[in-house]
């Protein structure tokens, strides 16, 4: 084990999060064995999700909450008992809420780390749960850090797989009853088509939704049956918009939407050229925000 001790690490080096992330993907790989001591408490969470040795840390030299008011021992035992009941990435999550060090590091080593790495056991875990029928809200989606979670990325890279069933999709809202074959805002929204011409068999069905855009060849894979979504991320739907329906190239998709910033990206990707024929269908309960004068 090569020693990593906080102490050596000049402030900026620190603050501009290369070298530690570095060590720790490579320790996550094993490329390396660094073990990291010395730490401020908030890192035993991080420190225990991505499954790397560290040793003595210190309390937060200012004031954290939560963290600065617990010792070692007492931190531990929160993290272990998180790993038991499948929080552990919540933990960690909230967490990076209390130092944007932390929060940046989470986002770099989400997005840089192989979907093969040890974290994607982990979080997998997390989601499946004991595989109760009907177990859900495990994968929580309640803020941006959330979406680098393995289990998320991996859902992406399978969406891209997809290949188009039809020269025709239609856009539909997420929806509480899973998989989403069960939904009756779904069915309602069958039969609006149908009353405008549109067999609903020949088309193919895509959600949108805070996980990502989901086919409808992925609705019963287990994050999809899992999650439940607090923050949506705008623009990360936007730029999976633009990957998914520029690959899949549909003469047209029929937006059944909801929610008005979802359709709002559907409107993007048609006047960039990425969906050819936009058509909107009026689905009665849409969701609407309104801003205070």
């Amino acid at each position: 084990m090569e020693p990593f001790a906080f102490s050596d690490l000049r402030s900026d080096w620190y603050a501009a999060n290369q070298a530690l992330p570095r060590a720790v993907r490579q320790t996550v790989e094993r490329k390396r064995h660094f073990v990291f001591s010395g730490f401020p408490r908030q890192w035993i969470p991080v420190f225990e999700w991505f499954g790397v040795p560290w040793r003595a840390t210190k309390a937060p030299p200012e004031h954290v909450p939560f963290f600065s008011d617990l010792s070692e021992k007492q931190l531990v035992s929160i993290v272990s008992k998180a790993r038991r009941k499948g929080t552990l990435r919540i933990l960690v999550e909230s967490a990076s809420m209390y130092d944007p060090v932390v929060s940046d590091f989470l986002y770099v080593l989400d997005n840089t780390t192989t979907l093969e790495s040890h974290a994607v056991e982990a979080d997998m875990r997390e989601v499946l749960g004991d595989g109760r029928r009907g177990r859900r809200r495990t994968l929580l989606l309640n803020g941006w850090q959330s979406y680098g979670r393995p289990s998320v990325r991996a859902v992406e890279q399978r969406a891209m797989e997809v290949e188009p069933k039809s020269r025709t999709a239609v856009a539909l809202p997420c929806a509480i009853a899973r998989p989403y074959d069960r939904s009756r805002t779904h069915k309602r929204i069958y039969r609006l088509l149908a009353e405008q011409g549109h067999t609903v068999h020949k088309l193919h069905r895509v959600v949108i939704t805070s996980l990502g855009v989901i086919p409808e060849e992925l609705w019963s894979t287990p994050q999809v049956l899992a999650y439940d979504a607090g923050v949506p991320d705008i623009y990360r739907t936007l730029r999976l918009v633009r990957a998914f329906f520029g690959k899949a190239d549909y003469a047209c998709v029929v937006d059944c939407l909801q929610f008005g910033p979802y359709s709002d990206v559907l409107r993007i990707a048609h006047r960039e050229g990425i969906i050819r024929d936009l058509q909107r269908v009026k689905v009665p309960g849409r969701r609407r925000f309104h801003l205070r004068p």
